[in-house]
Protein backbone atom coordinates (compact mmCIF):
# COMPACT_ATOMS: atom_id res chain seq x y z
CA UNK A 1 0.00 0.00 0.00
CA UNK A 2 2.30 2.40 0.82
CA UNK A 3 4.75 1.76 -2.22
CA UNK A 4 1.46 2.81 -3.98
CA UNK A 5 1.36 5.61 -2.34
CA UNK A 6 4.90 6.71 -3.16
CA UNK A 7 4.81 5.93 -6.24
CA UNK A 8 1.45 7.53 -6.74
CA UNK A 9 2.60 11.26 -5.42
CA UNK A 10 6.44 10.71 -7.09
CA UNK A 11 8.10 10.26 -3.00
CA UNK A 12 11.55 8.98 -2.58
CA UNK A 13 11.12 8.07 0.69
CA UNK A 14 8.17 7.63 3.35
CA UNK A 15 6.73 11.00 4.76
CA UNK A 16 6.33 11.77 7.78
CA UNK A 17 8.98 9.52 8.97
CA UNK A 18 10.99 9.11 12.12
CA UNK A 19 14.07 9.46 10.62
CA UNK A 20 13.26 13.11 8.95
CA UNK A 21 16.55 15.15 9.22
CA UNK A 22 15.69 18.24 11.29
CA UNK A 23 16.20 20.71 8.53
CA UNK A 24 12.90 18.89 6.48
CA UNK A 25 10.34 19.95 9.51
CA UNK A 26 8.32 22.52 9.36
CA UNK A 27 9.55 25.33 11.45
CA UNK A 28 6.50 27.11 12.74
CA UNK A 29 6.98 29.64 15.92
CA UNK A 30 6.71 27.35 18.77
CA UNK A 31 8.98 24.95 17.15
CA UNK A 32 12.02 27.54 16.72
CA UNK A 33 11.09 29.14 20.26
CA UNK A 34 11.75 25.73 21.95
CA UNK A 35 14.92 24.58 19.71
CA UNK A 36 16.31 28.50 20.41
CA UNK A 37 16.12 27.50 24.21
CA UNK A 38 17.61 24.51 24.14
CA UNK A 39 20.47 25.49 22.40
CA UNK A 40 20.60 28.64 24.94
CA UNK A 41 20.45 25.79 27.66
CA UNK A 42 23.65 24.00 26.15
CA UNK A 43 25.48 27.38 25.42
CA UNK A 44 25.33 28.19 28.06
CA UNK A 45 25.87 24.96 30.25
CA UNK A 46 22.61 25.40 32.22
CA UNK A 47 19.75 23.11 33.61
CA UNK A 48 16.54 23.11 31.66
CA UNK A 49 13.39 21.23 31.86
CA UNK A 50 11.19 20.54 28.56
CA UNK A 51 7.76 19.33 29.29
CA UNK A 52 4.83 18.93 27.18
CA UNK A 53 2.45 16.23 26.48
CA UNK A 54 3.13 13.33 24.31
CA UNK A 55 3.84 14.12 20.59
CA UNK A 56 4.20 17.51 21.35
CA UNK A 57 6.93 17.96 19.57
CA UNK A 58 9.71 17.78 22.29
CA UNK A 59 12.22 15.50 20.71
CA UNK A 60 11.76 17.01 17.12
CA UNK A 61 12.93 20.42 18.89
CA UNK A 62 15.96 18.32 20.78
CA UNK A 63 16.94 17.19 17.29
CA UNK A 64 16.66 21.17 15.82
CA UNK A 65 18.68 22.53 18.20
CA UNK A 66 21.17 19.86 18.60
CA UNK A 67 21.68 20.04 14.31
CA UNK A 68 22.12 23.63 14.85
CA UNK A 69 25.28 22.95 17.33
CA UNK A 70 29.06 22.86 16.01
CA UNK A 71 29.61 19.27 16.66
CA UNK A 72 33.91 20.43 17.44
CA UNK A 73 32.45 22.65 20.46
CA UNK A 74 29.65 20.67 21.62
CA UNK A 75 29.04 16.67 22.45
CA UNK A 76 25.25 15.50 23.26
CA UNK A 77 25.17 12.37 25.11
CA UNK A 78 21.55 11.33 25.18
CA UNK A 79 19.97 9.03 27.62
CA UNK A 80 16.75 7.66 25.92
CA UNK A 81 15.65 5.81 28.72
CA UNK A 82 15.89 7.14 32.57
CA UNK A 83 15.10 3.49 34.06
CA UNK A 84 18.54 2.44 33.71
CA UNK A 85 19.15 4.39 36.56
CA UNK A 86 22.27 5.88 38.05
CA UNK A 87 24.38 3.45 36.99
CA UNK A 88 23.06 3.04 33.24
CA UNK A 89 23.29 6.95 33.25
CA UNK A 90 26.82 7.40 34.41
CA UNK A 91 28.34 4.68 31.91
CA UNK A 92 26.58 6.07 29.33
CA UNK A 93 28.41 9.35 29.76
CA UNK A 94 31.95 7.42 30.48
CA UNK A 95 31.03 5.54 26.87
CA UNK A 96 30.15 8.23 24.86
CA UNK A 97 33.22 10.65 26.31
CA UNK A 98 35.48 7.14 25.20
CA UNK A 99 36.47 5.56 28.26
CA UNK A 100 35.52 2.12 29.91
CA UNK A 101 33.22 2.23 32.61
CA UNK A 102 34.37 1.18 36.31
CA UNK A 103 32.66 -1.46 38.41
CA UNK A 104 32.01 0.07 41.21
CA UNK A 105 29.06 2.78 41.43
CA UNK A 106 31.09 5.59 43.42
CA UNK A 107 33.89 5.43 40.98
CA UNK A 108 31.83 5.82 38.14
CA UNK A 109 30.50 8.30 39.41
CA UNK A 110 33.33 9.96 40.10
CA UNK A 111 34.51 8.71 36.45
CA UNK A 112 31.69 10.08 34.58
CA UNK A 113 31.94 13.61 36.57
CA UNK A 114 36.00 13.60 35.73
CA UNK A 115 34.88 12.65 31.77
CA UNK A 116 32.23 15.53 31.70
CA UNK A 117 35.12 18.31 32.81
CA UNK A 118 38.10 16.77 30.65
CA UNK A 119 35.41 16.68 27.83
CA UNK A 120 35.58 20.91 28.21
CA UNK A 121 38.96 21.24 29.79
CA UNK A 122 40.93 18.81 27.40
CA UNK A 123 38.93 19.01 23.96
CA UNK A 124 37.04 22.33 24.24
CA UNK A 125 34.09 20.52 23.93
CA UNK A 126 30.67 21.18 25.96
CA UNK A 127 28.77 18.01 26.63
CA UNK A 128 25.06 18.28 26.80
CA UNK A 129 23.49 15.75 29.08
CA UNK A 130 20.27 14.87 27.48
CA UNK A 131 17.81 12.67 29.88
CA UNK A 132 14.59 11.80 27.28
CA UNK A 133 11.48 10.53 29.15
CA UNK A 134 12.73 11.87 32.49
CA UNK A 135 9.74 11.92 34.50
CA UNK A 136 10.23 8.61 35.32
CA UNK A 137 13.26 10.17 37.73
CA UNK A 138 13.13 9.73 41.20
CA UNK A 139 14.61 11.94 43.53
CA UNK A 140 17.54 10.24 44.72
CA UNK A 141 18.40 10.20 40.41
CA UNK A 142 17.66 13.72 40.18
CA UNK A 143 19.70 14.58 43.28
CA UNK A 144 22.54 12.65 41.76
CA UNK A 145 22.27 14.85 38.32
CA UNK A 146 22.22 17.60 40.69
CA UNK A 147 25.70 16.77 42.50
CA UNK A 148 27.15 16.05 38.88
CA UNK A 149 26.93 19.78 38.16
CA UNK A 150 28.42 20.71 41.41
CA UNK A 151 31.82 21.27 39.94
CA UNK A 152 35.07 23.43 40.92
CA UNK A 153 33.46 23.53 44.89
CA UNK A 154 30.15 24.77 42.71
CA UNK A 155 31.75 27.99 40.63
CA UNK A 156 31.01 25.66 37.76
CA UNK A 157 29.49 23.65 35.74
CA UNK A 158 30.97 21.73 33.37
CA UNK A 159 28.12 20.62 30.35
CA UNK A 160 24.44 21.25 30.37
CA UNK A 161 21.62 19.01 31.47
CA UNK A 162 18.54 18.78 29.65
CA UNK A 163 15.48 16.50 31.47
CA UNK A 164 12.97 15.79 28.97
CA UNK A 165 9.54 15.17 30.52
CA UNK A 166 6.20 14.31 29.77
CA UNK A 167 3.64 16.03 32.45
CA UNK A 168 2.00 13.65 34.73
CA UNK A 169 -1.05 11.76 33.97
CA UNK A 170 -4.36 13.48 35.59
CA UNK A 171 -6.00 10.99 37.58
CA UNK A 172 -9.62 10.65 37.44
Amino acid sequence: MIDRVQGYFGFTRVPFGRNLAPSMLHQHHPHREAAARIAWCINNRAIGVVTGEVGSGKTVALKGAVASLDPARFTVIYQPNPEVGMRGLYDRIVTSLGGTPKFHLAALATQASAALAAEVDERGRTPAVVIDESHLLDHQELDAIRMLTNYDMDSTTPFAVLLIASPPCASG
